[in-house]
């Protein structure tokens, strides 16, 4: 499945089930190899590698970055799982970004790096009630808090890919730690068993991988030896949630098409029709 047109591709019966008893879907080979060569261009000249420090934050809402956070191949997804038909339009979309970032990982690459070390972890334990949490009511997913992961290089399973505990987005116990409130598994009698039952993918370049934030996840040590990972993590929510906060300058949106700047308006329905971004209407 190749990009270049414009109209989204609606999500299939047996995406919605995989995703529903998963808690995330891959997308494979999405973008041509024209698109990945000009994305990772950018998105390297965005990475510090010797750091792993990301020189300009803001380029993965830029360049040809910017075309993956409303990519023909996952707006139809997105649609189905965070939006409500009544909200659906051809002039603004129905779903919020909430945030977007390039990760660049040399082979040697550790999770220690990472704050949390690599411990897998959710927004909120999904067995709370949150505005977050993912839900299925009348045959509707509402997958709360999204994450879609654009993989630029290729991915091979066990060597350092994002992880995920299938199925636990709808998870109603604990994760066997001291505090049922803790949004990761540390201090869990069974973090062993935990990841050694998570699950990791292949993929060439070009993929995505839709995910739900409910769902156990975990970052690993990149141990392939024959490309570095090059990704960008864009998030998504409803209209009526934010999680993130986005600090994004107003003229990299103004600079947008229309329709994409309405992925960045404000987080309100009531007294007045909220379709359209504006330096007076924004996330923030």
């Amino acid at each position: 499945m190749k990009s270049g047109n414009d109209a989204p591709i609606p999500m299939s019966e047996e995406q919605k089930f995989f995703f529903d008893l998963r808690g995330w879907i891959l997308l494979p080979g999405v973008l041509s190899d024209d698109e990945i060569a000009a994305m990772k261009a950018e998105a390297f000249a965005a990475v510090d590698p010797s750091q792993h420090m990301v020189i300009n934050p803001d380029s993965s809402y830029q360049g040809a970055l910017q075309t993956l956070l409303d990519h023909p191949a996952i707006v139809g997804i997105l649609s189905e799982i965070l939006a409500e038909e009544r909200f659906l339009s051809e002039d603004y979309y129905a779903f919020r970004c909430e945030s977007s970032f390039i990760t660049v990982r040399s082979p040697g690459w550790s999770k220690r790096e990472r704050s949390d070390g690599g411990l897998p972890h959710v927004v909120r334990p999904p067995q709370q009630a949150n505005a977050m949490r993912y839900q299925v009511a009348g045959r509707k997913i509402f997958a709360g808090l999204t994450r879609v992961v654009w993989e630029l290089e290729e991915v091979k399973a066990g060597h350092g890919g994002t992880s995920f505990l299938s199925g636990s987005h709808k998870a109603h116990f604990n994760y066997g730690g001291p505090d049922p409130y803790r949004p990761n598994i540390s201090e869990s009698m069974w973090e062993n068993n935990i990841r050694e039952m998570m699950e990791d993918y292949s993929c060439p370049p070009g993929s995505a991988v839709v995910f739900t934030e409910s769902l156990l996840h975990a970052a690993n040590d990149w141990t392939n030896p024959d490309n570095p990972r090059c990704a960008v993590f864009n998030c998504y929510n409803s209209l009526w949630a934010q999680w993130h906060r986005m600090n994004l300058d107003h003229a990299i949106v103004e600079a947008m098409p229309p329709k994409r700047r309405s992925l960045f308006r404000g987080v309100w329905q009531i007294g007045g029709q909220n379709d359209a971004y504006s330096i007076d209407n924004r996330s923030l």
